[in-house]
């Protein structure tokens, strides 16, 4: 009898599984247009619903300067991206937006990158240079330099958060989510940017 019991209560216990597995499938694609990956292509690749375009230069401001670190362990800040426009993107290897927007932000730089434009992507993993180093190999990351920062500096930070600075260090732009960066909108807005 009291096996009889034990095998029903395991039986049950295993469907309220298969069932709650069931359930989160149908609500995750239920909540991300059928897909099924954050890193799956989407036509508008933007999750945050602004528009992708630059503020008049009259009304630009200098940014909040934060310090981070570049791959030789060479201490930089926002303060000091002056001189060429800039597209910092601030993100983490465990943030499944973040990822799957760094193969644009890579083709970014492979398509403007130079002495008028450059991607800073600033990685806010705990775990700093190894780990993205290491992710980079992974994910076949190869135009973007490693920039790592302390997390703890930004206790409230939504990632990913992009910052266009123009030449002067003025925010032009800034958003939170996956933005297309290789697309139409994303280029004319950098491109007049760069042009000013």
């Amino acid at each position: 009898m009291k096996q009889t019991t034990r095998t029903r209560r395991m039986i049950l216990v295993a469907a309220l599984l298969i069932l709650a597995a069931a359930a989160g499938v149908i609500t995750a694609m239920l909540g991300s247009g059928g897909r099924l990956s954050y890193t799956e292509p989407f036509p508008n690749p933007s999750v945050s619903g602004r528009a992708l375009a630059a503020t008049s230069p009259e009304h630009r401001r200098l940014p909040q300067d934060f310090a981070f670190t570049d791959a030789d362990g060479a201490g930089q800040s926002l303060s000091g991206l002056k001189g060429r426009v800039v597209l910092v993107n601030l993100w983490a290897t465990w943030c499944p937006p973040c990822v799957a927007e760094m193969p644009d932000l890579d083709a970014l730089q492979a398509r403007l990158g130079g002495p008028a434009f450059q991607v800073v992507a600033v990685s806010l993993d705990r775990g700093g240079k190894a780990i993205v180093e290491r992710w980079f190999d992974r994910a076949g990351i190869r135009n973007l330099a490693v920039h790592t920062a302390n997390p703890a500096d930004f206790p409230n930070a939504l990632l990913p958060t992009s910052i266009l600075l123009d030449k002067q260090g003025r925010v032009a732009w800034t958003g939170s989510g996956i933005y297309g960066w290789t697309g139409d909108e994303a280029l004319a807005t950098i491109t007049a940017v760069m042009a000013e």
